[in-house]
């Protein structure tokens, strides 16, 4: 795994509107949400799969979406409103 992956998966996660910091040196990715910058997480690449800072496997490289889509949820960007109250 290179940095290109994690640059694949960096612009997955703006797409979603999340600000994203890559560092090249040591293929770490730095992503969080740009209404609360609380909510960020710092991701590494380990035998082949994006991992947390938490030590939480996000994916495999090579689907890099599905990564992203999880990165989302994680830090609040992109879940389903709840359906509103009726009266």
């Amino acid at each position: 795994m290179d940095i290109d992956n994690l640059r694949e998966l960096g612009a997955r996660l703006e797409a979603h509107g999340l600000v994203v910091d890559i560092c090249n040196t040591d293929l770490r990715l730095h992503v969080s949400n740009p209404l609360n910058s609380r909510l960020s997480e710092e991701n590494t690449v380990t035998e082949g799969s994006f991992v947390t800072s938490f030590d939480y496997r996000i994916g495999e490289r090579g689907r890099e979406q599905e990564c992203a889509e999880r990165i989302a949820c994680i830090l609040a960007v992109g879940a389903t409103p709840l359906p509103e109250a009726s009266a």
